[in-house]
C-alpha cells in the first residue's frame, strides 16, 4: 500500500533499476471505492458464513478503501463443505483454515502447517493474536539491537585481542630482560605501572590507528570515484601518462583487493563468535516460542469448544426446520382452506347481487307505490285542506242561493287578496319522475356492462394461461435437447411448482446426472450449474432469438472437454445472431471469428489489440 501513483511508479522503477523482481503495489488515491455486491450480502446470512471478510477485519480508517477493494466481495466460510452449500463461483470464499474459493470457480486448499494465524477467526481471537505478532516484532527488535551490540562488541574484542597479545609480547621481552623465569611471581611495582601507562598509550595508539584506517576508507572511497573518472577519460583520450597513472590505481587495487579478503575472513570469523554470543538470546526466543505454542493450544481448545457450540446449534437448527416443515404443511393446508372458503364466498356474493338487484326491483315498485300514494295522499290533503275552512260550519239548508252566491263571491275576492297558488309544482314533478326513470335505464346498462367486461377477463385469462403454458412446453422442449447436445451423462427439465394454476407458483430447474435422483439446479457444482444456464439461455433463444448475445467468462468453471462443446455451439448459433463473449479459453477462442485484445501500459492508459481469424 502506497499513498500515490506517483510514488507507485518510482517504487517501480527502483525495481526495474536494480533487478529485484515484480511487486504489486496499490495507490491509495487511484484505488476505486469498492461497494459490497447485494448477491454477496444475501449469501452472508447463509448457515456456516461468519459474514464479509472486511466487516471481520480491524485496520485503520485510512486504509478503507484498500481493505473494501480486496475483501468487501469476499465470504468467510467454515469450510469448503459449506463453501459448496452456498455455490462455489457464486462469489469469493474463503475458509476458516485459509482454503480458497474463488468467483471463476477455481479452488485453492489443502494441508498447510500451522504457524502463529489460523485463518479468519472470532475478534477476539485476532486480537490476542495481533498482540503476539507485535510482541514478536518487539523481541526482533530487541534481537536486531542486540546483534548490532553484539558486532560492536566483536570489534572492541579483536582490538582488546591484539592489543592483549602486543602487550604479551611485551611483557616476555621484559621478562627476558629482567632474566625472570615464568614462576616468579615478585614483579616490581614500578615496572607494573609503567607496563599499565604503556598499555594506555598502546589503547590510544589503537584508537588512533581505527581512526586512520576510517580516513583510510574515505580515501579509498575517493579513489574508486576517481577511478571511474578516469576511466571515463581514458575512453575519450588515449594518453600515456594516464595509463601509466591507471597502471598505479590498478596496483592499488589490488593491494585493496587482499584487503577486503582479509576483512571478509575476519567478518567470517566474526559471524562464528556472533553464533556463541547470541546462542543464549535464541534460547530465550525458543522460550517464547514454545509458550506462543501452548498458548496456541489453548486457542484450539477453544476453538474446539466453539466448534462444539456450533454444532449443538446446528442440530437445534435441524430440529427447528423440522419444525418450520411441519408447520409448512399446516400451513398449506389453511391455505387451501382459504381458497374453498374464499371460493364459497364468490358464490355468496353472486346470490348476494342477485338478491340486491330484486331488492331494487322491489324498491323501484315500492317507490312507485309510493309517488302513487303520495299523489293521492296529496290531493286528499288538498280536498281535505279546502274542507278545513268549512269545518263546524253548519249547513244553510234554509239560506236562498242569491244569498249564498253573494256569500261565494265574497269569499272569492277574500282567496284573491290571499294571493296566487304555485300552478308549476306538477310539471316539477314530472321532470324528476322522467330524471329518476332515466337514471334506471342507465343502472341497467351500467350492470350489462359490467357483466361483459367480466366475460372479457376471464376470456383474457384463459387465453393467457394457454399462452403461458405453449411458450413453456417450447422453451422446455429445446432446454432438454440443448442440454443433451452439452452433456452426454445427464438429463435436465423445467418444473412448474403448481401445474394446475401456473401464475400461482414458480419455475424450478431439475437436473439428473448419471443415474442419480433429479435434483435441484442449487445441488450442483460450479460446472453443472454452467452447462444448465447455458442450456436455458441457448432454449429461449430457440423459441425468442435476438439479434445478439454479450458472454462475459460464462466458461470458467468448465474443463477442456465442455468448453470445447460449448463452442461449437455457439459457432453453430453464430449463423442467426452476433456473439460477443469475454474468455480466456482457447477452445473458444480458437472458434471466434475476430479477437480482441485489451492491455493497460505503465501510463494507465487502455491498449486494444484485434485480430480477424
Amino acid at each position: 500500500v502506497v499513498k500515490d501513483d506517483k510514488v507507485a511508479a518510482k517504487c517501480i522503477g527502483y525495481l526495474k533499476k536494480n533487478k529485484l523482481g515484480r511487486a504489486t503495489f496499490l495507490p491509495i488515491n487511484k484505488i476505486r471505492k469498492m461497494s459490497t455486491n447485494p448477491d454477496v450480502k444475501r449469501l452472508a446470512k447463509s448457515r456456516g458464513c461468519s459474514g464479509i471478510a472486511v466487516d471481520l477485519v480491524d485496520f485503520d480508517s485510512k486504509f478503507k478503501v484498500i481493505f473494501n477493494y480486496l475483501f468487501s466481495n469476499t465470504l468467510v466460510v467454515d469450510d469448503i463443505n459449506v463453501a459448496r452449500r452456498i455455490g462455489i463461483g457464486s462469489a469469493r470464499m474463503v475458509t476458516l483454515e485459509g482454503d480458497l474459493a474463488e468467483r471463476s470457480g477455481a479452488m485453492t486448499g489443502g494441508f498447510r502447517k500451522r504457524k502463529s494465524g489460523l485463518g479468519f477467526q472470532e475478534k477476539e481471537t485476532s486480537k490476542g493474536i495481533n498482540e503476539l505478532e507485535s510482541q514478536v516484532l518487539e523481541l526482533q527488535n530487541v534481537v536486531r539491537v542486540l546483534s548490532k551490540r553484539r558486532l560492536e562488541n566483536e570489534q572492541d574484542i579483536i582490538d582488546l585481542r591484539k592489543e592483549k597479545a602486543s602487550l604479551e609480547g611485551e611483557i616476555i621481552k621484559i621478562e627476558k630482560s629482567l632474566h625472570l623465569e615464568k614462576g616468579d611471581v615478585g614483579v616490581n611495582k614500578k615496572e607494573k605501572t609503567l607496563l599499565r601507562e604503556e598499555l594506555k598509550q598502546l589503547t590510544r595508539t589503537i584508537e588512533q590507528k581505527n581512526k586512520d584506517i576510517q580516513k583510510f576508507n574515505g580515501e579509498f572511497a575517493k579513489l574508486k570515484a576517481s577511478k571511474q573518472v578516469l576511466r571515463s577519460k581514458i575512453g575519450d583520450l588515449q594518453n600515456p601518462e594516464l595509463l601509466a597513472e591507471l597502471n598505479t590505481f590498478e596496483d592499488k587495487k589490488n593491494d585493496l583487493k587482499e584487503e577486503l579478503l582479509q576483512t571478509e575472513h575476519e567478518i567470517k570469523s566474526a559471524h562464528m563468535q556472533l553464533k556463541e554470543l547470541l546462542g543464549p538470546e535464541l534460547e530465550k526466543i525458543q522460550k517464547i516460542i514454545k509458550q506462543l505454542d501452548k498458548e496456541e493450544v489453548s486457542f484450539e481448545k477453544d476453538l474446539k469448544k466453539t466448534k462444539e457450540f456450533v454444532k449443538k446449534q446446528e442440530e437445534e437448527l435441524k430440529h427447528k426446520e423440522k419444525k418450520q416443515k411441519a408447520f409448512y404443511s399446516k400451513f398449506k393446508e389453511l391455505f387451501n382452506e382459504r381458497d374453498k372458503l374464499n371460493k364459497k364466498q364468490r358464490d355468496l356474493e353472486v346470490k348476494k347481487a342477485r338478491l340486491e338487484d330484486q331488492s331494487r326491483d322491489i324498491e323501484m315498485r315500492i317507490n312507485n307505490i309510493a309517488l302513487k300514494n303520495a299523489a293521492v295522499t296529496a290531493e286528499l290533503s288538498g280536498l281535505e285542506k279546502e274542507y278545513e275552512q268549512f269545518h263546524g260550519v253548519p249547513i244553510l239548508r234554509q239560506r236562498n242561493i242569491s244569498a249564498i252566491k253573494a256569500e261565494i263571491t265574497r269569499f272569492e275576492n277574500l282567496v284573491l287578496a290571499m294571493g296566487n297558488v304555485n300552478l308549476k309544482a306538477l310539471e316539477i314533478y314530472d321532470s324528476v319522475h322522467k330524471e329518476y326513470e332515466h337514471l334506471l335505464k342507465k343502472k341497467d346498462l351500467l350492470e350489462k356492462e359490467k357483466e361483459d367486461v367480466m366475460k372479457l377477463m376471464d376470456e383474457i385469462e384463459g387465453r393467457k394461461a394457454e399462452l403461458f403454458m405453449k411458450t413453456f412446453d417450447s422453451v422446455n422442449e429445446h432446454f432438454m435437447q440443448i442440454f443433451n447436445q452439452l452433456t452426454a451423462k445427464g438429463r435436465a427439465h423445467l418444473a412448474l411448482d403448481n401445474p394446475k394454476d401456473p401464475f400461482d407458483g414458480g419455475v424450478r430447474i431439475r437436473v439428473k446426472i448419471t443415474g442419480r435422483r433429479f435434483m435441484d439446479i442449487r445441488s450442483l457444482s460450479g460446472g453443472e450449474k454452467t452447462l444448465t444456464a447455458l442450456a436455458l439461455i441457448f432454449s429461449v433463444q430457440e423459441h425468442d432469438p435476438a439479434s445478439f448475445y454479450v458472454l462475459d467468462e460464462v466458461d470458467a468453471a468448465l474443463d477442456k472437454h465442455n468448453s470445447e462443446k460449448l463452442a461449437k455451439l455457439v459457432r453453430k448459433y453464430s449463423d442467426h445472431a452476433q456473439y460477443i463473449i469475454v474468455t480466456h479459453n482457447d477452445a473458444i477462442i480458437s472458434e471466434a471469428d475476430n479477437l480482441y485484445g485489451v492491455s493497460m501500459d505503465e501510463h494507465s492508459i487502455s491498449k486494444v489489440v484485434s485480430l480477424k481469424i
